[in-house]
């Protein structure tokens, strides 16, 4: 496997997702996985060495991603509308607010990039996550990296009304390939 790949499905049950995602690159069965968690909720394939493991869900979609390539993270969110200025400057930088108030459509861009990264540490959002600086949208490649993290490559994507945000803590990571599987997932009207 080079790369990373990811799996979007229409589904609360992330944890089914991660085992028929994981299945599809090991080659097994799906129902022969296990998934454990790391003390600060992390997934991982149980018995599985080299492979990293990454999760999100939305009340109506789930995202997986697997690589060898190091630590990663992702979130999911659907388009909606939100008081993106009043979120941002709630939780974000104030340089990051005020972008956010000239660009409030791509606020979940930016949170998603905060969520994945998080996850990519193992941390979440705790720790001052939120107000961890961001490389600012668009960022739809691999080569943006964090500000105090220079392995953490991270990248964030809209489409068909789907924001997907990814980060992978290896240096390796930077310019790698993605790779988007879509698994039962409904035709979404295209809003960006």
């Amino acid at each position: 496997m080079s790369g990373i790949r990811i799996w979007l499905a229409a589904t609360v049950n992330a944890t089914d997702l991660a085992r028929h995602a994981l299945g599809e690159v090991l080659g097994i069965d799906a129902e022969r996985i296990e998934i454990g968690r790391e003390p600060a909720g992390r997934p991982f394939a149980v018995g599985v060495a080299g492979l990293h493991l990454a999760v999100s869900h939305s009340p109506d979609l789930a995202a997986v991603a697997v690589t060898e390539l190091g630590p990663l993270g992702i979130d999911v969110e659907t388009v909606r509308g939100l008081p993106a200025t009043e979120l941002a400057r709630r939780w974000f930088s104030e340089a990051e607010a005020d972008w956010v108030t000239r660009h409030p459509e791509d606020f979940l861009l930016l949170w998603t990039q905060k969520e994945a990264v998080g996850k990519a540490l193992g941390v979440g959002l705790h720790g001052g996550g939120l107000r961890r600086p961001m490389p600012l949208p668009p960022a739809a490649t691999l080569t943006a990296t964090v500000s105090g993290l220079p392995s953490m490559a991270v990248a964030a994507w809209i489409r068909d009304g789907i924001v997907l945000g990814l980060a992978c803590d290896s240096a390796a990571a930077l310019g790698a390939s993605v790779a988007v599987s879509v698994v039962g997932l409904p035709p979404r009207p295209d809003l960006r």
